[in-house]
């Protein structure tokens, strides 16, 4: 990456910065709780540590109607004192921070402001299940007082910029928007009108600061609502916020309540630069992008085409907070990349109740105020099992100093991860296996595949952890799971049993939902190969090679539960796209040669089929435990430390299992 364009220093209006890599915003969930402010702190001087130019805070609420759970506020005294430390914290690391000035308007929640929403007109969100006020004209004129005022306070506390949130849906988006304007006044009607309220504020700020400071404006290019702003109205807004003193334009895509996925690792990498570039095009101050930037191959090429002159990438931070540092030191095989799986992250932002922010594949991130430090009494670990809590228990123990060796009976490493990552969309989950694997090899882990130990070869360690996963749950009492035509989920996904042509799958949860998705997607004509005919004209025959079809049974009335709000949506999406038949509410009673039987309170239905795939649950590995039993006059010492679904098989949890091996590691 030497002569990298990521790498080129850059300005933002008077800030210089020695990179384009800039870390987004991201609201992390503990901001306003003091108790909070040292481990806010730690997490953004560790990614100071790990090179970002430029970094961007979570939503600071100019007013209290627009801000929620877990938000600083700049009308709460004591959240300006935490504001200003925080400043203080951060360049003293010797970084740059700016503060992200939001008001979040009808998707703002009364049940945690205890105030009710306002919003340009009051047209209900389908996000918060809530109607709005519309705001006057003194609420309008108190909305550019907040965002001047809370510009002033940045500068003042020792901020490096500000961001201005009008994207996502939030209210400066919502005022453009004709579906949530509906004003008849200059804020609404014409297309000035709806731009007015944005403009005048970065004007208001302007004013306020002087040219000194930089203004960022975080706008949208595209709300992915139908119906909303179109792209010649996107531009104009661009052009209007430039005139009216912002330094650079931070371009988002889609709302909260958009249908068309734009974070989840179904999106292709880079799929929204030609947005941004757009945007680029149309105006004369630096442009930054952010959505699906996730990989240094992603952001150079969207530097390279001139679609953007920074990124701006939020949870590829959470994952590895060096993201910068091993761009430029060219290290991209020790980059933990973001998996944008959303479980540890947006779930735990957007769920019910909210969680603060972690990451699946980074157990550290949430806990950067922890000292993490070296043994002062290295001892001999083995860990068996070379799924992902044994390879975190193995990278983590011998981050600490312990001499590590790793046993993993097949050949391959990664369990249950590894078999994840033939679902469409998570081929990404090789990334984090490579990742491991390069760090077990930098830390000298003694990596032994193919190999159950014996009890008597424990003996030669001081500590057993073991992490030997779960294996697919064949209900006993299901009559006919014992049939030729019955196999499980691992079966499917290894590639052990090729697929049938009218597949039943029983269970649909997570893991169901995913393997319908996965063999429904494999069946069917490629991406590739369907681009390739449509380039010249010719119509594949049918969508798929050979006749396919695919029931889905459930015995909850909601399919996919447990799995994430932000993405359980885009996985239904994707059954039904695939014309999956799903079925709610019935239980498989019994398999024969032709098919399922399954009932419900209605009555039972026979489903004809010629391969059943059983997604029933797992169970624990424990024949560990007959591994050790030779070892019964040293019981107590071999007692060994079970982690992951080999200590708990309710459910697949890959960040349950790598922050519980994390967490029993540092305690070696």
């Amino acid at each position: 990456m030497g002569s990298s364009l990521l790498l080129q220093r850059g300005t933002i209006g008077t800030l210089a910065l020695d990179h384009r890599i800039l870390m987004g915003a991201m609201h992390l969930g503990i901001e306003g709780d003091r108790r909070e402010l040292d481990q806010l702190a730690a997490f953004y001087e560790e990614r100071v540590r790990g090179g970002a130019a430029l970094i961007i805070t979570g939503h600071a609420a100019v007013l209290p109607e627009g801000g929620g759970h877990g938000m600083f506020c700049l009308t709460v005294p004591d959240h300006r004192d935490q504001l200003r430390e925080l400043a203080g914290r951060i360049r003293a690391a010797g970084g740059k921070l700016a503060l992200q000035l939001t008001h979040t308007g009808r998707y703002a929640r009364s049940a945690e402001t205890g105030l009710t929403p306002k919003a340009p007109s009051a047209i209900a969100s389908r996000l918060t299940r809530e109607t709005p006020e519309a705001m006057t004209a003194s609420d309008i004129a108190d909305v550019k007082e907040a965002f001047a005022e809370g510009a002033r306070f940045a500068r003042d506390a020792g901020f490096h910029a500000i961001e201005i949130m009008g994207s996502e849906g939030y209210l400066l988006n919502e005022f453009m928007s004709p579906l949530t304007n509906a004003r008849e006044d200059e804020y609404g009607g014409t297309l000035d009108g709806r731009i007015r309220l944005s403009a005048e504020v970065v004007a208001g700020i302007r004013a306020r600061v002087g040219r000194e400071f930089p203004v960022i404006f975080r706008m949208s290019g595209e709300d992915v609502m139908d119906g909303s702003t179109t792209p010649d109205e996107t531009l104009a807004l661009a052009r209007a916020l430039e005139q009216s003193g912002a330094d650079a334009l931070n371009v988002g895509i889609g709302w909260h309540e958009s249908r068309l996925p734009t974070v989840g690792a179904t999106v292709p990498s880079g799929a929204f630069a030609h947005i941004v570039g757009a945007v680029r095009a149309a105006v004369g101050i630096p442009v930054i992008g952010a959505n699906r930037l996730h990989t240094p191959e992603a952001a150079e090429q969207a530097l390279a085409r001139g679609d953007m002159d920074f990124v701006a990438p939020a949870r590829p931070w959470l994952a590895d907070a060096a993201f910068a540092r091993k761009i430029a030191q060219s290290d991209r095989d020790g980059l933990n990349l973001c998996l944008a799986c959303n479980q540890a992250c947006l779930d735990h932002a957007f769920g019910n109740p909210r969680k603060a922010v972690a990451c699946l594949v980074n157990p550290r991130t949430g806990r950067e105020a922890e000292p993490f430090v070296p043994s002062d009494a290295p001892i001999a670990v083995a860990v068996v099992g070379g799924g992902v809590a044994g390879l975190q228990a193995a990278k983590t123990a011998a981050e600490r100093g312990h001499a590590v060796t790793l046993f993993e009976a097949r050949d391959r490493l990664g369990g249950q991860f590894l078999l994840a990552s033939r679902i469409p969309s998570k081929a990404v989950f090789r990334e984090t296996l490579r990742y491991y694997a390069v760090a077990l090899q930098r830390l000298g882990v003694a990596v032994r595949t193919g190999t159950v130990p014996s009890a008597e070869e424990l003996k030669a360690f001081d500590r057993v952890v073991v992490a030997t996963g779960v294996e697919p749950y064949v209900p006993e009492q299901l009559e006919g799971a014992d049939l030729s035509l019955v196999c499980t989920y691992a079966d499917i996904l290894s590639g052990a049993r090729a697929f049938g042509r009218k597949v039943v799958i029983v269970g649909g949860g997570g893991i169901g939902s995913d393997v319908a998705h996965y063999m429904a997607e494999t069946a069917a004509l490629g991406q590739d190969v369907n681009a390739f005919f449509a380039e010249r004209g010719y119509a594949p025959a049918s969508a798929h090679a050979v006749p396919f079809g695919i029931t889905l049974v459930s015995r909850s009335e909601k399919v996919a539960k447990g799995v994430g709000p932000t993405t359980r949506w885009v996985l239904l999406e994707e059954l039904k796209r695939r014309g999956v038949e799903v079925l709610k509410g019935y239980r498989c009673r019994a398999i024969d040669a032709g098919g399922v039987w399954v009932e419900n309170e209605a009555g039972e239905r026979f489903l004809e089929a010629d391969q059943v795939v059983l997604c029933t649950g797992q169970r624990s590995r424990t024949d560990w435990a007959e591994w050790l039993q030779a070892g019964e006059g040293d019981a107590e010492r071999l007692r060994p430390d079970v982690v992951g679904g080999a200590s708990d098989a309710a459910e697949l949890n890959a960040a349950r299992a790598i922050r519980q091996a994390y967490e029993l590691a540092k305690s070696l």
